[in-house]
């Protein structure tokens, strides 16, 4: 999933010889102290072939917490509060990009037998905007993709959210579990103000069955290090959300 960042501001990359597992950070939580350890600086998350296709999410936030207060709260940690175990319902869609074997000549073998599916950030970040801040709201997003994903989400009154991946990890334990973590620079803009931050969403997907799955996502959330109160916090997270997620199948027409 990966989305619920664009939304939280309303509410260092290791070496990867030295990166602690995805697992092992799970387990850690909430007992987080770092940054996570990141694999890739560019492209994209690339998930497993049962995730391919449009989802209807049911997104409860479980639990919140503030780790550096009342020295340091995130703003909109308050009215984040509001979510707290109210279901919210919206669609995401995971799209094949498998290169054509037309231009598969110059891959390895290994490369050419990938699947390679990855998140519709545009239609996501629409979808899961939308649901928070309700149909009437008026939104658009802009996507780059290269060299890492870039989304600018316009508000009302000319405000912008623009989140810039900054890098990720993932891991397949099994062929039934998927787990993933993105690292994310957020730079909200509203007039002559602006405020920055970087959040990291890790996420544990099982797949159910054909058409079901489930996951366990947190949202830890970073001061910049322009931040007046970065050498106070470093990398330690100011603000942490976990939340229980349900996908369903959306049959295709």
């Amino acid at each position: 999933m990966l989305l619920f960042l664009s939304l939280l501001w309303l509410g260092g990359v290791k070496n990867p010889s030295l990166a602690e597992s995805l697992p092992d950070r799970l387990e850690a939580y909430p007992q987080w102290s770092n940054l996570p350890s990141l694999e890739q600086r560019k492209g994209e998350i690339h998930y497993p072939p049962w995730l391919a296709g449009t989802w209807q999410v049911t997104s409860t936030l479980l639990e919140q917490s503030a780790p550096l207060a009342p020295q340091i709260v995130s703003p909109g940690f308050t009215k984040n509060s509001t979510y707290l175990q109210q279901p919210v319902q919206f669609l995401v869609k995971f799209v094949d990009q498998t290169p054509l074997p037309e231009f598969n000549w110059a891959l390895s073998d290994l490369v050419k037998n990938a699947t390679v599916i990855v998140p519709d950030r545009r239609f996501n970040a629409e979808a899961i905007t939308q649901a928070y801040l309700g149909q009437d709201v008026n939104i658009t997003v802009q996507v780059k993709e290269q060299p890492s994903p870039r989304l600018i989400t316009v508000f009302p009154q000319h405000q912008r959210l623009v989140s810039t991946v900054l890098g990720h990890s993932q891991a397949s334990p099994d062929p039934e579990e998927f787990l993933a973590s993105e690292l994310t620079n957020q730079q909200f803009i509203a007039g002559t103000s602006q405020y920055l931050n970087q959040v990291e969403t890790t996420t544990a997907y099982h797949h159910v069955g054909p058409g079901k799955i489930t996951a366990s996502q947190i949202t830890a959330v970073y001061l910049s290090p322009t931040d007046p109160d970065y050498f106070v916090a470093r990398h330690r997270p100011i603000a942490l959300y976990r939340y229980e997620l349900t996908l369903e199948a959306v049959p295709e027409p």
